[in-house]
């Protein structure tokens, strides 16, 4: 792709002199020949990625015994919650600030360079946070010391990888770089199919699937520093505007990304705690269900929010922000029908120690949908830095929490799967409604970035 095509935002529709309805049409047609191919290929290639992704998974629950996947469950479970935790907002404020200097290779490479040194400091802390309770689950779970020791390493080294790439993928997504992005995404699920494939003939336990994962990491992170070097101003001094600005974002997120980390991996937690190994290895193996609807969102995340981060005009913000939003449910919504249609079939795929799955399966399908629903609705309000107020969001969810604690069978798959069902309409109303506000309360004049005046 040219470079005058890769770094070209969303066409803006002029505010104050809406066009008369004769020329809406040939606006929209520009648009279409634009995206569509873009969309076009990016989802092709992207679908490619996730069968690699969803093939390395398959392997990974059929050929791991109930006991190593319910380890393998909780190392991935926890290797999210810190890069979760180590963000904070970190990436909500990076694209937010990124719409306003992508352009600008020396200003994007001192807020690259701002970002890591926030991101070291919040990673050591959560790392002290976060481990203890990765080797207490992982023990009461019946995993021995050496397995326990193995398993934190690998995750610590997983973890060291990723929150460098996410750091600067940013700058990627900002760019519209698309063949790059996908390059990389492509190479690290060859990587992590062939080291899971290689790996069934010689030596195969939890820590070598989450080191699969690691690998993965480990390609994507070399190939985005090769990039990184040719086109970022990595030498940058670290600007203090620009931190102070980040520190804004995470004062206000950090709830939210506690809140999040906790809600998002609260199904293995529970019943880590409260159930059986066993049904920790059903609730992990039933999550490659929800990799059937992370295409439709890396679409998403990858390519168009962060064109729509860089639109200024408050006209197209809601314009865009609704087709994303619609146009995400449906596709959901038909991805839900097919699993409601065939859970039989789609079980067998896991593996015959999973076939009694079938109602927790559409259930966990039914959870995916909700889960990544509102992700979504939180990445898109993320692109504009709008955080909805936790004062609002956290104790609505837990008071619906504590009520389903107590009529929910948390010992069981169906009982977790309900518990985090409904535990995600709120963030979802609330979301809404906090973008709708927001957007309009847009003023109609774009604002001028005063980084490096």
């Amino acid at each position: 792709m040219a470079c005058t095509e890769s770094q070209t935002a969303l066409v803006d529709v002029p505010v104050t002199s809406p066009p008369p309805i004769a020329t809406e049409i040939p606006f929209g047609i520009p648009v279409l020949r634009k995206w569509l191919p873009i969309l076009a290929r990016f989802t092709f290639v992207q679908g490619i990625v996730q069968a690699l992704g969803f093939a390395a998974g398959i392997l990974i629950v059929r050929h791991l015994p109930k006991r190593e996947y319910a380890f393998y469950t909780i190392g991935n479970t926890m290797l999210a919650t810190i890069l979760m935790l180590a963000d904070s907002g970190i990436s909500s404020a990076l694209s937010a600030i990124g719409g306003r200097v992508w352009n600008d290779i020396g200003r994007l490479g001192s807020l690259m360079n701002t970002a890591l040194q926030l991101r070291r400091q919040l990673a050591i802390l959560t790392v002290l946070f976060v481990v203890p309770v990765l080797v207490w689950l992982l023990r009461q779970n019946g995993a021995h010391l050496l397995e326990t020791a193995l398993l934190v390493i690998v995750v610590l080294a997983g973890t060291g990888l990723e929150l460098i790439t996410r750091i600067y993928s940013v700058a990627l997504r900002l760019k519209s770089q698309i063949r790059q992005i996908q390059n990389q995404a492509l190479m690290a699920a060859l990587v992590k199919l062939a080291v899971v494939g290689v790996a069934l003939f010689i030596f195969f336990n939890a820590t070598v699937a989450i080191l699969s994962v690691v690998i993965g990491y480990a390609v994507q992170f070399w190939m985005l520093r090769r990039w990184i070097d040719r086109n970022i101003d990595r030498d940058a001094p670290k600007d203090p505007a620009m931190r102070s600005e980040i520190i804004s974002v995470i004062r206000k997120q950090s709830p939210h990304s506690i809140y999040f980390c906790l809600q998002g991996q609260l199904t293995v937690w529970l019943i880590s705690i409260f159930g059986s190994t066993d049904n920790v290895a059903n609730v992990g193996a039933l999550g490659r269900l929800a990799l059937l609807f992370t295409i439709v969102s890396s679409v998403s995340v990858e390519v168009i929010l962060p064109a729509f981060s860089r639109i200024q005009s408050a006209q197209q913000v809601r314009k865009r922000f609704f087709q994303i939003v619609f146009s995400y449910c449906a596709m959901s919504t038909l991805l839900m029908g097919v699993i409601i249609a065939f859970p039989k079939q789609i079980l067998s795929i896991l593996g015959s120690q999973y076939a009694n799955l079938q109602s927790e399966g559409i259930l966990m399908a039914v959870s995916a949908i909700f889960a990544t629903i509102g992700g979504l609705l939180w990445a898109v309000n993320a692109a504009r830095a709008w955080i909805v107020p936790p004062h609002l969001l956290i104790p609505c969810t837990i008071i619906l929490q504590v009520v389903l604690v107590m009529i929910l069978d948390l010992s069981s798959v169906r009982g977790v799967l309900l518990f985090s069902i409904y535990s995600g309409l709120p963030s979802i109303v609330l979301s809404i409604w906090f973008a709708v506000r927001r957007m309009w309360e847009m003023p109609v004049a774009a604002p001028v970035s005063s980084y490096g005046a």
